[in-house]
């Protein structure tokens, strides 16, 4: 008696093991032998060495990865980097850039990981948070200059302390806690569980290992991630939004000019409000509510960027030597912007496609998947734009009347109040008709349509499935162009009362192409269009909103685009439009040689009447009242 029975001890494997058992489980499952080839041919050309340690340096990552020094978003990657080498350990990070650990980095950002670990997908994002945050409450950059001083005595102490060559090689010592600033504070909550984390170790069969490694991580709610890194990000994002795994990336990817920068900073800018910074940084609560509501596809070029480490141009047994720069060349990307001379004198350019596109997919009416546009063949036509073709409503009808497909409509304006560049429009997935026109043939899902703001402030409204009274679209040379607005009975006696009101989340754009009133209010009801619900918080607060519930635009340029899904052995909708536009020119022609006898100032009238002769016959659509 008095002698209680011993609990027999658990086997203690060292979270070192446990790290090096994973990245062996990604390699085996999650790849192909040629792939892995392919992927250490690339690390070890590029490596540095320190005695037997084999790893990147910063440099090292930034020039494979053809990063350019005018988005200085290096630093900042590099250090998600030896974060993520470190998965699932929080403790073993920032971890020294190896094999393995990168062979990790790029199993988590291609999503390739889904393949071992059957739950936790939904915890990626904060994963990406912890790999951008500091965890102190102080404002803190990226890695300092003496980054590289840091790793080496990381490199000093693992060296000392590892047991063998393997973990030598794999792993950095536990004594490695991050910066010097994020020292845990010691708070009492307990932090949410890591789904994804614990999938992985749930597949080593090691959750207690886990579960005492993070009681030394630091409290996720604590943390916050620095304004001026995200947004480095970001412009690195939407740069690389369209690459694919095969394009050489700095000839698709490349910068142009100075205004490339400026148009990526400007668009970085609007996502980061989007995320309602305070003091320079980004809280996880804030953080994960953007990701899941308004930005799920924000990250997703990293998936085709992290796959170039599994092509190897030294392993390509597919050309000649002789052929690589021709090989290179062939694989540069068209943009979905398509014949369009000046695509920088345009509103719309290929970083709002990929600014709209980290919120938004779309894809042919008859795929049941989506892609992003620069993913999915698809083609925007530019059909109508005031730079060239003036604010007439009656040149807007002639083009884009005739258009049969999707459209995405964009403007660009000022705040008559407070001065701020506006940038809105709309993703129509059905053709536009004149009012009056029957609606019966209706082809697509008008519950794809999207109204967006991409300046000041990213913000999207989709379209709202149970919507009954409101139009998504309306056009009439009379009252102009209204998206979301209720369109009231037609009265021949009061013209004015004709004009369509707006709704709770709704543009309205005059006839003269002149002014456009855009509305975003939740106290108005329900309308054609939902209300941005991280927007709508930031207008309750009240406290520098940065954007009205009513706002009035002064009109810069408009411009409507043509979107279209070429497939191979059919006619493409912009051609169809060609043909249509000639018919109706050759008609007008033949009515204007029709013989009205004598009576020409008559016969003239009457043309005149029809739009066919007259100033505006140019502009119309012969023969169209």
């Amino acid at each position: 008696m008095g002698q209680s029975e011993s609990k027999p001890e658990k086997r203690q494997v060292p979270i070192e093991q446990l790290s090096h058992e994973l990245a062996l489980r990604f390699a085996t499952k999650c790849y192909s032998p040629l792939e892995i080839a392919h992927f250490k041919d690339n690390f070890k050309t590029l490596a540095d060495h320190q005695d037997d340690i084999e790893y990147w340096k910063e440099e090292t990552l930034c020039r494979f990865l053809a990063l350019p020094d005018q988005v200085r978003a290096g630093s900042v990657l590099y250090a998600m980097t030896t974060y993520l080498g470190a998965f699932p350990f929080p403790s073993l990070a920032p971890c020294i850039v190896t094999r393995e650990a990168m062979l990790k980095v790029v199993t988590l950002l291609t999503n390739r990981y889904k393949k071992v670990l059957k739950r936790g997908d939904q915890d990626k994002n904060k994963l990406l948070f912890r790999s951008l945050a500091i965890f102190d409450r102080r404002v803190s950059t990226t890695l300092s200059p003496t980054s590289e001083e840091k790793m080496q005595n990381i490199i000093q102490q693992q060296q000392e302390s590892a047991p063998d060559n393997t973990l030598k090689l794999e792993t950095s010592h536990n004594t490695a806690l991050g910066f010097a600033v994020d020292q845990p504070l010691n708070d009492e909550e307990d932090e949410d569980d890591d789904d994804l984390a614990l999938a992985a170790l749930d597949a080593l069969d090691a959750i207690e290992v886990f579960k005492e490694d993070h009681k030394k991580d630091r409290k996720i709610h604590h943390a916050h991630v620095p304004v001026y890194n995200l947004e480095r990000l970001l412009m690195l994002l939407l740069l690389f939004a369209p690459l694919t795994p095969q394009d050489n990336i700095a000839a698709a990817c490349g910068l142009s000019d100075g205004n490339h920068v400026t148009r990526l900073e400007e668009a970085a800018k609007s996502i980061l409000l989007a995320f309602d910074p305070e003091n320079d940084c980004i809280s996880y609560t804030n953080f994960m509510k953007t990701m899941t509501v308004l930005t799920p596809y924000l990250f997703r070029p990293f998936n085709p960027l992290f796959e170039h480490f599994l092509f190897s141009k030294q392993l390509d047994l597919n050309k000649h030597q002789g052929d690589v720069a021709r090989h290179e060349e062939s694989l540069v990307r068209q943009s979905p912007l398509y014949d369009v001379q000046d695509k920088l004198g345009t509103i719309l350019n290929d970083t709002l496609l990929a600014q709209l596109g980290s919120s938004i997919e779309i894809a042919p009416t008859s795929s049941p998947a989506s892609s992003s546009f620069f993913h999915s063949g698809t083609r925007l036509n530019q059909l109508y734009s005031t730079a060239s073709q003036g604010t007439s409503l009656s040149s807007f009808s002639r083009q884009v009347i005739s258009w049969r497909s999707a459209s995405m409509l964009i403007l660009k304006g000022t705040d008559s109040n407070s001065g701020s560049t506006f940038v809105l429009g709309a993703f129509l997935p059905e053709h536009w008709r004149e009012a009056g026109s029957s609606s019966h043939d209706l082809e697509t899902d008008p519950s794809n349509a999207v109204l967006f703001q991409l300046q000041p402030r990213h913000a999207i409204f989709r379209a709202n499935p149970y919507n009954k009274t409101t139009a998504i679209s309306h056009f009439s040379t009379k009252t102009g162009i209204a998206l979301g607005c209720v369109i009231p009975a037609s009265s021949r006696v009061n013209a004015q009362s004709q004009m369509p009101i707006l709704g709770p989340v709704s543009m309205l754009i005059n006839n003269d192409i002149s002014i456009a009133t855009f509305q975003h209010d939740g106290d108005a009801g329900t309308g054609a269009f939902l209300t941005d619900p991280l927007l709508e918080e930031s207008q309750s607060k009240k406290i520098d909103s940065g954007q009205r519930k009513k706002i009035e635009i002064d009109i810069d340029g408009l411009e409507v685009w043509g979107v279209s899904f070429p497939e191979e052995g059919e006619e493409d909708e912009i051609s169809k439009q060609k043909r249509r536009l000639a018919w109706e020119e050759a008609e007008a022609a033949r009515r204007r040689g029709v013989n009205f006898g004598g009576d020409k100032d008559g016969a003239r009238y009457l043309l005149e009447m029809a739009g066919i002769v007259g100033s505006d016959a140019g502009n119309r659509s012969g023969g169209s009242v």
